[in-house]
């Protein structure tokens, strides 16, 4: 998991519970209490890939569509955490090494980061976006108006 796909998440599930309304940047960015930039380069994304609509221009905004509720949240993690390339070295050891340990350490670990991939991917498949939204509502006490 990492902050990008937070990010889609959190967005999808706000433009889905107002499916009927448009946000710019701006006010999206502040009712979902996100950095600017970072809304963008997440709904830049979302709109490529026609999870959002977006409108440019004056009075423009971003938009929940038809397919927004039935997102999976296997497809968002595939595209915001395994689709990035890791900016830092993840594992350790040398294949030069004269330790056993250290020669064959990134094989091993490899293997359980593929198995924690498809955990990971295997329990997001079957969850929505509006099976977020569900659950999320059920958490809130609050009486809040967005």
């Amino acid at each position: 998991m990492n902050l990008e796909f937070n990010i889609a998440v959190h967005v999808l599930s706000f433009l889905t519970k107002h499916s009927e309304e448009q946000f710019n940047s701006q006010d999206l960015a502040e009712l979902t209490c996100l950095n600017p930039v970072q809304l963008r380069r997440v709904t830049t994304t979302l709109n490529n890939q026609q999870y959002i609509d977006s409108i440019r221009g004056k009075g423009g905004g971003y938009r929940a569509n038809a397919h927004t509720p039935t997102i999976t949240l296997d497809t968002l993690y595939q595209l915001f955490v395994l689709d990035k390339l890791p900016t830092q070295r993840i594992f350790t050891g040398s294949e030069e090494s004269h330790c056993t340990i250290s020669r064959n350490i990134a094989t091993t670990m490899n293997k359980y980061k593929e198995q924690e991939t498809a955990l990971a991917l295997n329990f997001y498949r079957n969850l929505t976006i509006n099976d977020v939204i569900k659950e999320t509502l059920q958490e809130d006490t609050s009486n809040d108006t967005f």
